[in-house]
């Protein structure tokens, strides 16, 4: 049962009991205590495999082989055709390491100049001193004060509020911009609005559709992580 893929549950643990309780007065000899005993091990090792499987079945990454098998029902032979030549490595070539290999790899790291060496003609040798930063130049590189955060938060949030009327709507139409860097910030402020309970998000497996609304009211319980892809196209 250990090294193999059948599902623990399929042992009847309670029937398997019942049966050794029945013959245990049978027992005489020492070796046929063993046995038992030998048996009940067995069963506490199938327990046990019981909790491991319950456990990953539970788990955020596990993706029930029906579902997967549904949604490769549903795509069409393009979609399938470019998912096989995606996942396609077909080995073109064979390398191994040969005794002139180490000998061009450790004269390779023997010679090689340090990184002090390799870059002084670039950036010599004595690195930036400290210095000051003013405002403008924090604002240019990105970086806001906390005030500035909660405004564009609760922007965001009014106008999601708005958009959604207390419906889901198109996650990635929401979080679209006119460029990338915006397009991220968006996505950035909305997952701290979800991660809040001030919005909620849903997915739909079979057609990867994303899903968003605001809520007026803060949600309860622990939240849930979910990694979305965003794309450089605007």
């Amino acid at each position: 049962m250990e090294s193999s893929s059948a599902n623990p549950f399929d042992v009847d643990i309670k029937e398997k009991i019942k049966v050794l309780r029945a013959r245990l007065p049978e027992w005489k000899f020492l070796d046929e205590l063993l046995l038992d005993s030998e048996a009940m091990l067995e069963l506490a090792q199938i327990v046990r495999l019981q909790d491991e499987w319950l456990k990953h079945r539970a788990s955020s990454l596990y993706i029930d082989p029906l579902l997967v098998h549904l949604k490769v029902k549903l795509l069409p032979k393009e979609a399938l055709s470019e998912a096989f030549i995606k996942s396609w490595h077909p080995v073109a070539q064979v390398d191994q390491l040969s005794p002139k290999g180490l000998e061009k790899a450790f004269v390779y790291w023997r010679d090689l100049s340090s990184m002090a060496e390799r870059f002084k003609d670039e950036f010599g040798t004595y690195g930036v001193g400290p210095g000051t930063v003013d405002y403008a130049e924090l604002v240019s590189l990105g970086v806001f004060t906390q005030e500035q955060f909660e405004t564009k938060l609760k922007a965001l949030h009014d106008e999601l509020l708005d958009r959604s009327g207390g419906e889901w709507i198109d996650y990635r139409e929401f979080i679209q911009a006119p460029d990338f860097e915006t397009k991220v910030l968006r996505a950035y402020l909305l997952a701290f609005l979800i991660s809040e309970g001030r919005a909620s998000l849903k997915t739909e497996p079979l057609t990867g559709k994303i899903w968003t609304t605001a809520l007026a009211e803060k949600a309860k319980g622990l939240p849930r992580s979910v990694a979305i892809s965003i794309g450089g196209e605007s």
